[in-house]
């Protein structure tokens, strides 16, 4: 019996230095995944995110990591002051017994600093998951993701440090998933976002006399692009690249690459603003010479009570209305219950364009060659000192 015992005392101290083996391991990994993710941000330039210390879990059950006082700056444009947040506290945690789901834990609260002004971002509810490969826990980092998901409500945006609201958002859903390995025709980024409930403060709203009270009752985008395409890995090599202009030619040749094995591209939107509902869809596929065709569809209901509120609260607007609904209205038909209504079915390809079944043109064929090596700028027209003509004189 007192062998037994012993054994079993055995066990449990291997069992356990086993299972604080793992979550060592895991706080070390999940610590590296952490600090390569921030590494690669501030590798762009653009973006700077600094913090005043990173601290574990003290947890065996969970391996966690957080950002103390973490800062994230952003200079939109050249010449603009910086843009920054700033939070208490930002981390990431995963629960041992299911290694594969990583949790951002978001802070409530956000700072928000510009040149001009202070303001914050608060949430009711703020949810992130992400689904991590396997292979993250045996050091490969090169593409950790393959999905992940966000919930936010009740969210508001304030200024006048916090006194004033500016907008509002009841729920914002997000979705994404990431296949690196994808081949032709399979999905390798698929990603969704339903917002609910967008307003901006009444104050704003009747300041800048914005139609429907400056509200707007849903939005509704979903993206799925198909066929070879790295998105993590093209990210990070984007982000090492030393300006715009090179980042803009590689993002070219990432693109170029993928239309010539076969990529192809799908997305949807659905806007429900004041009395009006629109739909958009569109597909594009590319074929072995990289050239596009596809189809695209776009309805909406209500135009005609739509255009008088927009005229109404912007009577310079009413030139435009009036040469849209001209341009538009083969298109446009109306009856009792959804007033003026825009129905366009749009198909594209190497036969043209055809609108509603009627061929409306010829489709150009796409240059990629002049897409990926443009000319240079054309020099300046010479001018003469003095007497402004545009050449010297003899």
């Amino acid at each position: 019996m007192r062998r037994i015992l012993k054994g079993l005392i055995g066990l449990v101290i291997v069992l356990a230095l086993l299972w604080l083996g793992l979550w060592l391991y895991a706080e070390m990994r999940l610590k590296q995944l952490v600090t390569a993710q921030i590494d690669q941000i501030n590798a762009s330039g653009t973006v700077q995110i600094s913090y005043d210390r990173l601290t574990s879990s003290r947890s065996p059950l969970v391996a966690s990591v957080t950002l103390v006082n973490p800062r994230w700056s952003e200079t939109p444009a050249p010449g603009a002051g910086p843009l920054s947040l700033h939070a208490a506290s930002f981390g990431a945690h995963i629960d041992l017994l299911r290694p594969l789901t990583l949790h951002i834990d978001v802070p409530h609260s956000l700072d928000i600093s510009t040149p001009r002004a202070s303001g914050a971002l608060t949430f009711a509810v703020a949810q992130m998951t992400e689904r991590l490969n396997p292979g993250v826990w045996l050091g490969h980092t090169d593409n950790p993701v393959r999905a992940g998901d966000a919930r936010f409500a009740g969210i508001n945006l304030l200024a006048s440090n916090g006194s004033l609201q500016v907008a509002s958002i009841d729920s914002l859903v997000l979705h994404q998933a990431l296949d690196a390995t994808a081949g032709k025709g399979q999905t390798a980024l698929a990603a969704t976002l339903q917002m609910r409930g967008f307003a901006l403060s009444p104050i704003l709203a009747r300041l800048i006399n914005l139609p429907f009270d400056g509200k707007l009752a849903g939005l509704d985008l979903s993206v799925q692009l198909s066929g070879p395409l790295d998105w993590q890995s093209l990210a990070r090599q984007e982000a090492a690249l030393p300006d715009e202009t090179a980042r803009h030619k590689f993002i070219l040749q990432a693109l170029h690459q993928w239309a010539m094995a076969g990529g192809s591209a799908t997305g949807k939107v659905h806007l429900a603003l004041g009395p009006s509902q629109l739909d958009a869809a569109g597909h594009t596929v590319f074929d072995a010479n990289g050239q596009p065709s596809g189809a695209s569809s776009l309805k909406a209901d209500h135009l005609d009570a739509l255009s008088a509120a927009l005229t109404k609260s912007y009577p310079f607007l009413q030139g435009w209305v009036a040469q849209a609904q001209a341009r538009f209205s083969p298109y446009i038909s109306s009856n009792a219950q959804d007033g003026q209504m825009l129905a366009v079915q749009t198909r594209f390809g190497k036969d043209g364009v055809f609108i509603n079944g009627t061929r409306t043109g010829d489709m150009p064929p796409l240059d990629w060659d002049k897409l990926l090596n443009p000319p240079p700028p054309a020099p300046p027209p010479a001018t003469a000192p003095g007497d402004g003509s545009g050449a010297a004189s003899p």
